[in-house]
């Protein structure tokens, strides 16, 4: 779930924007130093603390940010900073995730510029249903006994060769922010913000059979007209739900499988 407003995200659009503007090596900067703070915000509990205080005014806060950039930071990076310590009000366990989510944003602008984004869109998703389908690799990321660097390790040779560069920071910054943990679906979600960027809204699509070209662009054409933008499918094969299939946009699930409708049917029946 996105921990950014939609006014803290919005503003952050527009600085990345500008720095887009400015050229390749400024919004990648920006991009490489919200990665960073957000690691750097994961050791550093009383910063974290500091910066998510609602009693503390924001002066404070972003002469402490940049005390701590040294002058070196890029004026968005710390425009964005001070204004999410300022107004977003978060837990300050969660402060990390949030300007993690901050540096996801920064990536896809920069992958949009080089014509990238769509392809880190599916890299994403596809590393979700990877470890979603891989228990032992599940396993192995969730264990709260291996080293975060292992996890990172782990991650790192699963993608080499085989994702961008972006993708694979991306996925670094996640383990390390969650300690693996819930990572598939931390992975998903960034897949599904690359999305939106695009204007675009991720389906996840279970059907008891493989769809065809033809069934996928109708049921496309459905979604899109249901939800009043352009979707994109992403299908799995699951046998379990015994015909037609289910569809998550969101937290919004259209479940037209046959097995739903029997419970359904034996719940209007009273029968368990």
């Amino acid at each position: 779930m996105a921990l950014a407003s939609q006014a803290l995200a919005g503003h952050a659009q527009g600085l990345f924007d500008q720095a887009a503007g400015r050229g390749k090596r400024a919004i990648e900067q920006v991009e490489a130093e919200l990665g960073t703070f957000a690691r750097l915000l994961v050791a550093e509990v009383q910063l974290r603390k500091a910066l998510a205080d609602p009693g503390l005014p924001p002066e404070p806060k972003r002469a402490l940010l940049e005390e701590l950039g040294q002058g070196r930071l890029d004026e968005a990076t710390v425009e964005l900073l001070s204004t999410a310590a300022a107004t977003q009000r978060v837990p300050p366990r969660r402060f990390p995730d949030l300007v993690g989510e901050l540096a996801a944003m920064a990536a896809f602008t920069a992958a949009d510029r080089a014509g990238e984004l769509e392809r880190v869109e599916d890299e994403l998703a596809e590393l979700a249903d990877l470890v979603d389908h891989e228990p032992r690799l599940r396993s192995a990321l969730s264990n709260p006994g291996l080293p975060v660097d292992h996890k990172r390790a782990l991650v790192a040779d699963l993608l080499e060769g085989h994702a961008s560069g972006r993708t694979a920071a991306l996925a670094d910054l996640l383990v390390e922010l969650g300690e693996g943990h819930d990572f598939a679906a931390s992975a998903r979600e960034l897949s599904e913000l690359a999305a939106e960027r695009r204007g675009r809204v991720v389906a996840e699509v279970r059907s008891a059979v493989e769809l065809d070209r033809r069934r996928r662009s109708r049921l496309a054409e459905v979604l899109t007209r249901i939800v009043g933008r352009p979707v994109d499918l992403r299908v799995t094969v699951d046998e379990a739900i015994l015909g037609s299939v289910v569809v998550r946009i969101g937290d919004e699930v259209f479940d037209g499988s046959v097995r739903h409708r029997l419970e359904q049917a034996r719940e209007a029946l009273g029968v368990t």
